[in-house]
């Protein structure tokens, strides 16, 4: 029996994949107005950015309980051994829970996080049902998934610091003047899977040639390597994106998908991140 794959719905992974690997995803929580939705499920993407943009009031998000991913667990335990990448625990205590859950099932599960969010855990979750379709074993799996855990680089810029400042992330006054200066924060994730390493550049256009820039610097062979890229409503920015990297680096693929709920919620409109 093949090893079978279950992460949580900050991971951003398109349907087509999910259905293709049958990958278990355990939702987290979205809460409107006091009024709760379970991502993916209740509530999708487009409707939620559509309610963002009419409440003044910003989203908040929960991670999933230990029963949720004692459930996911179970149900992909009847087709093989389990493997869980979840949302990196420097933002959420999403893994925490799945490590709750672990102890609730009589089987053996291995959880991982993945000191990332998005698509940079789709990555994860895809590279682990490429390596389980060629026969790899649970603990093969863990160890290459660690390895490149430690090689994904992730760069992102928000459009606007609104989101930030609603929710407490950055102060008014921060907000402000990089609105009045069109400051756009280029940023990525680090070693303990929290977000720093922010840079401060002047202009939208500006901001995604630096990522772009980044990632040409990485001096990386990428032609047998796989690229995410998550934006939150901002489709014609990506393809240019799209069509920049596959002329500087040329990698083996591209998944492109909207950034869900959860990172959208703290991101807002405009947000795009790539990862490699």
């Amino acid at each position: 029996m093949k090893v079978q794959l279950v992460t949580d719905s900050a991971s951003d992974i398109p349907k087509a994949l999910i259905d293709k690997y049958n990958i278990e995803v355990v939702p987290l929580n979205i809460i409107f107005e006091n009024q709760s939705y379970k991502d993916q499920i209740e509530i999708d993407t487009h409707t939620f950015y559509e309610m963002m943009s009419r409440n003044k009031e910003l989203p908040k998000t929960s991670q999933p309980t230990p029963q949720a991913f004692a459930e996911a667990f179970r149900k992909a335990h009847v087709r093989g051994p389990v493997l869980c990448i979840t949302l990196s625990s420097g933002l959420s205590g999403t893994y925490q829970s799945a490590l709750l859950a672990k102890k609730m099932v009589d089987f053996e599960v291995e959880i991982i996080d993945s000191l990332t969010a998005s698509i940079g855990i789709g990555l994860l979750v895809v590279e682990a049902c490429e390596l389980a379709e060629k026969g790899y074993n649970l603990h093969e799996i863990k160890t290459k998934i660690l390895e490149y855990r430690q090689e994904l680089k992730t760069y992102f810029t928000l459009n606007t610091l609104e989101n930030a400042v609603k929710g407490g992330r950055v102060a008014k006054w921060e907000g402000s003047i990089a609105q009045i200066l069109s400051i756009k924060p280029v940023m990525s994730f680090l070693p303990d899977g929290s977000v720093g390493n922010q840079e401060k550049i002047s202009g939208r256009k500006r901001a995604i040639k630096r990522i772009i820039q980044l990632i040409e610097n990485l001096s990386k062979d990428c032609t047998n390597r796989r690229l995410g890229i998550a934006h939150a409503m901002v489709e014609e920015e990506v393809e240019y994106i799209v069509k920049e990297l596959k002329r500087i680096i040329q990698p083996k693929e591209i998944i492109v998908t909207r950034l869900g709920p959860v990172l959208g919620t703290h991101g807002g409109f405009g947000t795009i991140g790539v990862v490699i």
